[in-house]
């Protein structure tokens, strides 16, 4: 005999720890991009098919417009972060490189920041994980380090780059920094990132999630020489080998190989794309972190374009599987977001043509009624257009006389008895 099951209260219900991050829920809401109208106008290069064309297409469905407005508020978010797997000498940044490169940007005196400006492009630099640096290291600004989750991350070709935790935190640092640039009404946002040994591990994540092997990924970086790519392509492999297990995994893919950085980038872009706020990606670190987001979350990709494709393959590799073409091939990239801020331009010049072309479209013109057709009467007076006579009948055009018959005509009064009396209509003659 079954026993009966017993029914235990949710409240005492056992587990092995707090619930893990469910990316899809930092992407509640997420609906595609809308589909606008083909666009009317004149001839013009925009018309035929074209790069612009497609730039201004993309751009107009995530304003939800036929036609987009002009981008007036563009904000470049750079997230920061160091990196545990550049103690293998896979970088040729100086240690405490990245730190120095956020307080320039937050000074405005890094080249990306002197570029941001000269386009009247807002900038916000996060250090989500940035190792300070030595007891004689001067602090980072208290803006830029306000969501900072750990300083630095672990080695990933060794040990896990971060806890649970701090993975989730990571995540929802960037969906808070989505948030933010929503609730303000940024129209764009560019994404950019610094930091020592950021391509390793964004070669790493993409390996990992397209079971490539580490020699198909790795690139020069940040301008390594042969023994440096060599000590790369080493450090990348034994993550991979680390990473194998979990790589469908997305979440525990960036705990085990992943970094603050890409975590926050992760966050960022599934949070603006559920908030309807498209992303104009970088380099090889924001490639990585979209094709770890799509596979969580697909379709979310649509939000998104790519500024500049640089020389590394891991980018190329991602980009391939996202379906997703660069504005621009720049070749090396400089990082901290130079790639999309150079693409910006061409995007605007998209949406500016785009709307010009809008402006200059005829009015449609009314559609022409119908001509009859050869041999079809042409309908008389007092007749109803578009009413066809019953078969077998002709068209009314008057009174006519029954057949047989003829008209009638007018009678003289009838003789003594009848003077003056008018017939019957009835009476037959």
């Amino acid at each position: 005999m079954r026993a009966a099951r017993t029914t235990v209260p949710e409240e005492l219900t056992m587990t092995d720890g707090p619930r893990p991050l469910n990316l899809r829920e930092v992407a509640e809401g997420l609906r595609s991009p809308r589909t606008p109208a083909a666009p009317a106008g004149p001839a013009s290069a925009l018309r035929a098919p074209s790069r612009l064309r497609e730039l201004a297409t993309w751009l107009a469905g995530t304003r939800d417009a036929d036609v987009a407005g002009p981008l007036e508020r563009v904000r470049l978010v750079v997230l920061a972060g160091d990196h545990g797997v550049a103690a293998h000498g896979v970088s040729a940044l100086p240690a405490g490189g990245t730190a120095d490169a956020v307080r320039a940007l937050a000074d405005g005196t890094h080249p990306a920041a002197v570029l941001a400006a000269s386009g009247g492009v807002e900038l916000a630099v996060h250090a989500v994980g940035v190792a300070a640096g030595g007891p004689d290291a001067e602090p980072l600004p208290p803006a830029v380090a306000a969501r900072a989750v750990r300083a630095g991350s672990g080695d990933a070709a060794v040990a896990d780059a971060m806890t649970a935790e701090e993975t989730e935190a990571a995540v929802r640092a960037g969906a808070a920094i989505a948030d933010e640039a929503a609730d303000e009404g940024v129209d764009l946002l560019l994404l950019g990132d610094v930091g020592t040994g950021a391509t390793t591990v964004a070669a790493t994540l993409v390996a990992a999630s397209l079971r490539k092997g580490a020699v198909d990924v790795v690139g020069r970086g940040s301008g390594v020489d042969d023994d440096a790519w060599m000590r790369k392509t080493a450090a990348v492999r034994d993550a991979v080998r680390r990473a194998r297990p979990v790589a469908t995994r997305p979440v525990v893919l960036l705990q085990t190989v992943g970094s603050p950085d890409t975590a926050a980038a992760v966050g960022l872009l599934l949070r603006a794309a559920a908030r309807r706020t498209p992303v104009l990606l970088d380099g090889v670190v924001g490639a990585a972190a979209a094709l770890v987001a799509s596979r969580a979350v697909p379709g979310a990709e649509k939000w998104w374009a790519v500024g500049a494709r640089t020389a590394e393959p891991a980018q190329h590799l991602a980009l391939e599987r996202l379906k997703l073409t660069p504005v621009l091939d720049l070749g090396a990239g400089r990082g901290a977001g130079t790639g999309a801020l150079a693409a910006l331009g061409v995007l605007r010049a998209a949406q500016v043509l785009a709307a010009a072309d809008a402006a200059l479209a005829p009015e449609p013109e009314p559609e022409p009624e119908p001509e009859p057709e050869p041999g079809e009467p042409e309908p008389g007076p007092g007749a109803v257009s578009g009413v066809e006579p019953e078969a077998g009948t002709e068209p009314e055009t008057g009174t006519e006389p029954e057949t047989g018959t003829e008209p009638e005509t007018a009678e003289p009064a009838e003789a003594a008895g009848g003077a003056g009396q008018p017939r019957s209509p009835g009476t037959a003659r």
